[in-house]
């Protein structure tokens, strides 16, 4: 029974000296031993089991990874005096692990650090230029709308040249870019990484990920927003007005040329049919002048009275004996003409040829 108590002691003694006595090393992860809080050699980066004096020193872990650090600076002026909250982002290494870890000690004391020198950074160049750097890149518009404008003055199809004249409309209210958005960053990057690479910190990159502008100052920019979209509006209210009026003008050109002939044509032949419907109708009563009075009295009296009108008479008037015994009866003939002439006018035959 001792000999099993001793012998389970010693695996236990082993055990937990062979656990403090040794540490791992991870893909990732980089080691510093120090003794007593003193370095003593130079940091393990390769993955592996490794030995040390258990108690006397320690293993100090460290990320050998890229890590990412995110940053809020609330309301900083700008150059022209307008007030703006930055994100921003950045990306970094510990590159020197003995030198991170004399200066710094700790994780939290390093953020700290951090957060103080790239703020500060952000700051420091988000104050020293104008709002337009900090939010857009480069003159990229303005130049194209210049080359636009170029465009439509040596002349361009009317769609393409509508196109660019909205570009341009666009680009004249846009202020010149000096520094630019890239820039800006790169003078960040520069302003941070030398006091950071005093630490074993390698900084790989910082990026604006996000503007925020003061109530006014976002107030102001969304109102020249929507002023902009209405001058493009009427602009493109006003293009089409002009080609609404251009399509119709074509149209009643169009047309003129497609009907004028075709008029032209009928009423020639209309005329041709005039001439010869009064040529038929002189040679035709001609030959009986009694019936063309009688014609004529009937005329008369159907455009005298109106549709439906019933007419009382006795057998001893006129318009009886006109009407049933015809322009011979024995009588005169007292039928109102509607004028005296030798032969049918224009009008009547036309009347005549309508009946």
């Amino acid at each position: 029974m001792f000999w099993n108590l001793t012998f389970y002691a010693i695996v236990v003694t082993l055990a937990v000296g062979i656990r403090l006595g040794t540490y791992i090393v991870y893909e990732g992860t980089q080691v510093v031993v120090t003794q007593f809080g003193r370095i003593i050699e130079p940091a393990t980066t390769e993955p592996g089991i490794y030995f040390l004096v258990p108690f006397a020193q320690q293993a100090n872990f460290l990320e050998k990874r890229i890590e990412t650090w995110k940053g809020y600076v609330d309301y900083v002026p700008t150059r022209d005096r307008q007030y703006v909250a930055v994100e921003t982002i950045a990306h970094w290494q510990i590159t020197d692990p003995i030198l991170y870890l004399e200066t710094l000690g700790n994780r939290k004391l390093a953020e700290s650090r951090l957060d103080s020198i790239l703020i500060g950074a952000v700051k420091d160049q988000v104050s020293k230029h104008a709002l337009v750097d900090t939010v857009r890149n480069s003159n990229r518009i303005i130049n194209q709308s210049r080359e636009n404008a170029a465009a439509v003055d040596a002349g361009v199809p009317q769609l393409d040249a509508m196109n660019k004249r909205l570009q341009n409309k666009t680009a004249s209210t846009l202020e010149t870019v000096t520094v630019g958005r890239e820039h800006l960053t790169r003078k960040m990057y520069a302003a941070a990484e030398s006091e950071l690479a005093e630490l074993g910190i390698d900084l790989l990159g910082i990026y604006i990920i996000r503007l925020n502008y003061e109530p006014e100052v976002e107030k102001r920019v969304y109102q020249r927003m929507r002023s902009e979209r209405e001058r493009i509006a009427e602009l493109l209210m006003s293009f089409g007005r002009s080609e609404r009026e251009r399509v119709l003008g074509q149209i009643n050109k169009d047309s003129n040329e497609i009907l004028s002939p075709a008029i032209r044509e009928a009423e020639q032949i209309k005329g041709e049919a005039d001439q010869f419907a009064l040529n038929t109708y002189i040679a035709s009563f001609g030959k009986d002048p009694e019936f063309y009075k009688f014609w004529r009295s009937m005329q008369a009296y159907r455009k005298s009275l109106p549709e439906g009108t019933e007419v009382i008479t006795s057998t001893d008037s006129s318009f009886y004996q006109i009407l049933f015994d015809g322009p011979e009866a024995d009588g005169p003939l007292n039928i109102p003409l509607p004028a005296e002439s030798t032969g049918p006018s224009d009008t009547e035959n036309q009347a005549a040829v309508d009946d």
